[in-house]
């Protein structure tokens, strides 16, 4: 956009010297309308500058707002017939308007928002380890295929198979233990007086306790903010899911039939879903409806709450790929795990194999959009590797566990780089 800030600095500066030759100018006549005519580009992301075509401006950037979507934007300069801005972040797709002194105006056409994905290393240096310490201080030793999940204030919470820990990640990226001593045993205490068998999914309430998945040592257990565990009941728990408007827990049980639970206050569970085909994650979205990840055959599946009916099936059984596009059309191979955000849309951990193959082509995040259950690439793609960027640009390692903050941010475990990686959209 160099050439455009270039244009209406040159027209700014012929407009400079009239003024001074002829003592003229033009100034915003309150008695009529602003018109806005066109604006170029019609497409961009944050930081785009746009030159707005139009009629009835103002000399004075103070008095003029702009905006994109309803999004403040800044506005450069403005010579007689032309603003230039410049587009904020997230502001997505949708009407420019121009206000001037409480009048406005606002485009025909919408600005067309390109939102990009910017990823970068959280914590971890890459190296199978265990150490605690910040951001590439830190070393985690997954080895399995582990999940995650954030409380209200923002801190992460990561179950670690190989090392047998719970770990607590803080917003700048600061890892401590919360729970786990490392041993391979059962056991319960406080911090590192608690011991697992191989931790394997996280869950938060609303309350900031976490709930963590044992399979090897068929539990449940319940870790408070201080890091004391207790036992919630005797479970071949896989992933695990939690209803946030009234802390009930469901999990997966990926053994023979393949089913779902829901865990009730005595520490008992009522089989509500059988018959699948290696279950390995459950989401619950605000309605309280379950989105199970079907392992073994590569699809998404809806159940209806209470009824537990089945809904929409997103993806092909039994077939596999990266492909993206309406729910029956798209592609899958061996997904993991699953979380939802605010607006009940999911987001998918892609690589759920065994050994997290380099070959699985969905080394990356796939979005399912709420509703319309179209399937996109959120970030990354079907190279395997390590590359902090934007979009395709970033490449992961047999992704697997996935949550969202309250404030969009996408965190993933990446199991074989040993990291723990953070998405940004802007």
């Amino acid at each position: 956009m160099k050439h455009i800030r270039y244009y209406l600095l040159l027209l700014l500066s012929i407009l400079a010297f009239s003024s001074c030759k002829k003592d003229k100018g033009f100034e915003h006549d309150a008695s009529s309308p602003i018109v806005i005519d066109k604006f170029t580009p019609a497409t961009g992301g944050a930081g785009t500058e746009v030159l707005i075509y139009g009629s009835n401006f103002s000399p004075d950037t103070s008095r003029i707002s702009v905006t994109v979507n309803g999004v403040k934007a800044y506005v450069e300069g403005v010579v007689e017939d032309r603003i230039l801005i410049v587009v904020p972040r997230k502001a997505g797709s949708g009407k420019i308007a121009v206000t001037i002194n409480g009048q406005a105006a606002a485009s025909k056409e919408d600005f067309n928002y390109q939102t990009s994905y910017a990823v970068s290393t959280l914590a971890g240096n890459g190296s199978a380890g265990y150490a605690d310490g910040k951001g590439l201080a830190a070393a985690f030793n997954f080895g399995n295929r582990c999940g995650l999940d954030i409380d209200a204030d923002g801190n992460l919470y990561v179950a670690e198979a190989e090392n047998r820990r719970i770990r607590k990640v803080a917003p700048d990226g600061t890892v401590t233990t919360l729970a786990g001593s490392g041993k391979n045993e059962y056991a319960e205490g406080k911090g590192t007086a608690a011991s697992f068998f191989l931790p394997m999914d996280v869950v938060v309430d609303k309350d900031g306790n976490i709930f963590t998945s044992d399979p090897s040592a068929w539990t449940i257990r319940k870790i408070t903010p201080d890091g004391t565990t207790s036992l919630v009941g005797w479970f071949e728990a896989w992933g695990i899911g939690i209803d946030k408007r009234d802390g009930t827990l469901y999990y997966t049980d990926a053994r023979g039939n393949g089913s779902v639970y829901k865990v009730k206050p005595d520490g008992s569970a009522d089989q509500i879903i059988t018959g699948l085909s290696y279950p390995s994650d459950v989401a619950v979205d605000s309605k309280g409806n379950l989105f199970v990840v079907v392992n073994g055959n590569s699809v998404i599946q809806e159940y209806k709450y209470g009824t537990w009916e089945k809904g929409v099936t997103i993806g092909q059984a039994g077939a596999t790929g990266l492909v993206n596009g309406a729910p029956n059309d798209a592609k899958f191979e061996y997904p993991w795990m699953i979380a939802t955000d605010a607006k009940d849309n999911l987001y998918v951990a892609g690589n759920g194999t065994w050994d997290g193959s380099s070959v699985n082509t969905n080394q990356c995040i796939r979005f399912i959009a709420a509703g319309t259950w179209q399937v996109s690439t959120y970030t990354g793609g079907s190279t395997a590797g390590f590359a902090d960027g934007t979009g395709a640009a970033a490449l992961f390692n047999a992704p697997t566990g996935v949550t969202v903050g309250k404030d969009g941010t996408v965190y993933v475990v990446d199991r074989k780089n040993n990291r723990i990686r953070k998405v940004i959209a802007e």
